[in-house]
């Protein structure tokens, strides 16, 4: 792991957490996409990147995605007819459109297949970002800090827990973590490692991708 400088604290605070947030590009030029993907990710994003858009697809299909962001113009598939394939995976995917070439008639249908937005190329850096950031909004998933994501984390294992009818204690014996160190995640009062979110979903019958998909 790479050293950080230590931060204020107050300013940590307000950091905005964003690093749940899937986000899936679709474009055929490799530049843009490779452009897009780095953008994205040093704003705190994941994204999958595709110059291929019916494999874009399949893999949307198999992997769940909260923004796509859809070249218009494509050889073998416009971006019209990825939008709707899109929702029809996920209709909560929220879809922003991408295009050198505006035109009301497409943003229309585009819009009436379900996208957020549309972005015009070429497009400012700061664009496509608030773009994104408004789309995560919309759709609740921003959250200004870790004490929030840590309290959504623990509410799943709480619900999850109860829905089995579990105690703590038939938790704690099975993650070889006290009840007290259980409670506190829960609680969203302490962040728990990957190590024990691993354990904890484990001892679920769950998945760690399942535990925090969507969070």
């Amino acid at each position: 792991m790479n050293a950080t400088t230590p931060t204020n604290p107050k300013k940590t605070a307000r950091t905005t957490v964003r690093h749940h947030i899937k986000v899936l590009v679709i474009d055929d030029d490799p530049a843009v996409c490779k452009t897009v993907g780095l953008l994205l990710e040093d704003h705190g994003y994941r994204p999958t990147t595709f110059t291929d858009a019916q494999k874009a697809l399949e893999h949307a299909a198999e992997e769940s995605y909260q923004i796509a962001l859809i070249d218009l113009k494509m050889p073998a598939m416009d971006g019209v007819e990825v939008v709707g394939r899109l929702k029809s995976i996920d209709d909560n995917m929220s879809c922003i459109v991408m295009t050198a070439y505006p035109n009301l008639d497409t943003a229309t249908e585009t819009m009436r297949r379900g996208t957020c937005d549309y972005i015009s190329k070429p497009f400012e850096k700061d664009q496509l970002v608030d773009a994104v950031n408004r789309a995560c909004q919309n759709l609740g998933l921003v959250y200004t800090n870790e004490s929030d994501l840590n309290r959504l984390i623990g509410q799943r294992i709480r619900a999850e827990r109860l829905r089995q009818n579990l105690t703590l204690r038939q938790l704690s014996d099975r993650t070889d973590l006290t009840t007290s160190q259980l409670s506190q995640v829960e609680l969203g009062k302490n962040a728990a490692s990957i190590w024990a979110l691993a354990r904890i979903s484990n001892s679920l019958g769950l998945r760690l991708a399942t535990l925090l998909d969507g969070l």
